[in-house]
């Protein structure tokens, strides 16, 4: 829309300066006819009385004939001028309206091409199974047999009632595809490419922008690994890791901070909680061993590995 704009702006005051210069031309055009026809008729004149003659007046109608010539010649110049300069500036148009045409179709298709990539990237979240398990009750105690007739008897002491045991809790093995990672970072191309790496090795991914929106996710869904970047609006990665740390339901998340800082920031990383701190760019085989290497995740020779409950 602004290509237009300006390509209208410019084909008006190209149009408004050749109108000025047609109507100068044209009025000089009259003022020398007027100007030649005026100093004909005095040199005659003059020419007359130097000889002793009458003067002889120049004949008005060539003179007429002239200007009126002249005036239909300016008049056609400026016509063919006005035609000339209304068809460059409709073709002037006509070239600004398809360049926005087609930066408009560009955008659009770049737009869809984005959408689709991310869409692509990110796979179905799928609930982890819960196992079932049956609360382990106490045995019934059997009943003493009858004393026999003149034999002494004790008092019988009953035990006091023994209550049930609470279930266990089950083993926390989950598969490839059952592991959730939370990626929480500012830029745009660290998202991405974490999360396609981290698809391609077959793990669920969630992405926030900062530790607010990680914290506004974390309300709904409870990831197995979160890693954080430091330098974040809002809340910073020492910021989320405090948070988590502080709340009982996500004390345990495994994190892994990546910082262009790494010595800087290493120290005081592992004193909050962090478990692993890398620097950008980061090993990413290193990264992938790392999250292989938690007790939750299940290895490769147990087909029927438990999720969480």
């Amino acid at each position: 829309m602004t290509t237009l704009l300006l390509a209208l702006l410019v084909a008006f005051a190209a149009g408004f300066a050749a109108w000025r210069v047609v109507v100068r031309r044209r009025s000089a055009d009259t003022q020398a006819a007027r100007e030649s026809a005026t100093r004909t008729a005095q040199l005659a004149a003059r020419q007359g009385v130097l000889d002793g003659r009458a003067p002889v007046a120049a004949p008005p109608a060539s003179a007429a004939t002239d200007v009126a010539a002249a005036r239909a010649s300016a008049r056609a110049k400026a016509e063919r001028v006005i035609a000339a300069e209304a068809a460059r500036r409709q073709a002037a148009i006509q070239k600004a309206q398809n360049v926005a045409r087609v930066e408009a179709e560009r955008r659009a298709a770049e737009a869809a091409k984005a959408a689709a990539e991310l869409a692509s990237t990110l796979p179905a979240t799928r609930l982890p199974k819960v196992e079932r398990t049956t609360p382990i009750l106490p045995k019934p105690v059997a009943a003493a047999p009858a004393p026999a007739v003149g034999e002494k008897t004790t008092p019988l002491v009953r035990p006091a009632p023994i209550a049930p045991r609470k279930p266990a809790a089950p083993t926390v093995l989950k598969t490839t595809e059952q592991t959730l990672v939370m990626l929480v970072d500012d830029s745009k191309m660290v998202r991405v490419k974490s999360t396609r790496l981290l698809a391609a090795h077959g793990f669920q991914v969630v992405t926030a922008v900062d530790g607010i929106d990680a914290l506004k996710q974390l309300e709904h869904c409870c990831p197995d690994l979160v890693i954080t970047d430091v330098d974040m609006p809002e809340m910073d990665g020492f910021g989320l890791v405090n948070a988590l740390r502080g709340n009982p339901r996500t004390q345990q998340i495994p994190l892994v901070m990546i910082t262009s800082a790494e010595d800087r920031h290493r120290e005081e990383a592992m004193r909050v909680g962090v478990g692993l701190v890398m620097g950008k760019p980061y090993d990413e085989a290193a990264l992938i061993a790392h999250i292989r290497s938690f007790k939750f995740f299940a290895k490769a020779e147990e087909p029927e590995a438990l999720a969480c409950a």
